[in-house]
């Protein structure tokens, strides 16, 4: 199906959002880590896992090591390199490395780690907060495993649409196109939650591009579109205030204590806080 409106407006906030988060925030670190066979298997290719997520892959961010290949043995092995073993693809949404066979030797590489995951969703507050156990993200590479697929991580924050709306505001047909959209935020510690939520509240009035679908930087694998390295802020500055959703409110909100209670009695150590965002958009809703 052809994506419409909405797809493109969550898209668009997923990427600034995470752009926001990376710059404001200088929210990663660099670091080196092996990856580790795992029992996933995409397309017929074998899955290499790290012991972490999510890895930087926005260019823009000043200090991130971004990897576009991974060593087997002493051998720098670059995506679509290696023969018929080779490397196909890096998953940077996801922590992963797909090779077109198994490796005899150690697969390590470098790369930047994000202090939060950020993930798209429709689940419910509910499934997300009190039916989810989450595991802490290591900070080195401590676990001789990597992840396999449905291991849940924190730090996160999860993005969900939370309804939308038209209302005319002229003659012609043009309407103002409102989009609700929350992030929920689960941290590990006060400091952390408080930061996020801070960056966010000061992007009041601001303008959130809309990405085209030939600007989506990623993959079906995760990886690279075309392999050509993606770049936030290139492609954000050639975005128009027509090309823009704008950024009406931003409301932070914590949970009260029997709400972070519940939250704790399976999650134990994750801060938690929700923050909603009212985007608009002129726009002809019937034309075309």
């Amino acid at each position: 199906m052809k994506p419409q409106f909405d797809n493109k407006v969550m898209s668009s906030f997923f990427l600034w959002f995470d752009n926001k988060l990376l710059t404001n925030g200088e929210a990663y670190e660099n670091t080196t880590g092996q990856f580790y066979s795992t029992s996933d298997e995409y397309y017929g290719y074998q899955t290499y896992s790290s012991s972490y997520s999510q890895f930087v892959s926005d260019a823009s961010i000043t200090g991130a090591t971004i990897p576009t290949g991974l060593y087997v043995g002493d051998n720098l092995i670059n995506v679509g390199e290696g023969g018929s073993d080779g490397l196909y693809d890096i998953n940077y949404l996801n922590g992963k490395a797909y090779f077109s066979g198994v490796q005899s030797s150690d697969v390590t590489g470098s790369f930047s780690i994000k202090d939060f995951n950020i993930y798209l969703t429709n689940e419910t507050e509910d499934q997300i907060l009190f039916e989810t156990k989450y595991t802490q993200r290591n900070k080195i590479d401590l676990t001789p495993t990597g992840l396999e697929a449905d291991t849940k991580t924190y730090p996160v924050v999860y993005l969900k649409s939370m309804g939308t709306s038209n209302e005319p505001v002229s003659f012609g047909g043009q309407d103002i196109t409102t989009v609700n959209v929350r992030a929920i935020v689960l941290a590990q510690s006060q400091f952390e939650l408080d930061a996020v939520g801070s960056i966010f509240r000061d992007t009041k009035k601001t303008l959130v591009p809309f990405f085209e679908e030939s600007d989506m930087p990623f993959n079906s694998f995760g990886g690279y579109r075309d392999r050509a390295q993606y770049n936030y802020t290139t492609i954000a500055a050639s975005k128009t205030s027509v090309d823009s959703c704008f950024v009406e409110d931003v409301f932070v909100s914590s949970f009260d204590r029997g709400v972070q209670s519940k939250i704790n009695s399976l999650n134990p150590d994750i801060f938690t806080c929700i923050i909603d965002f009212e985007l608009n958009n002129f726009r002809y809703p019937r034309n075309g």
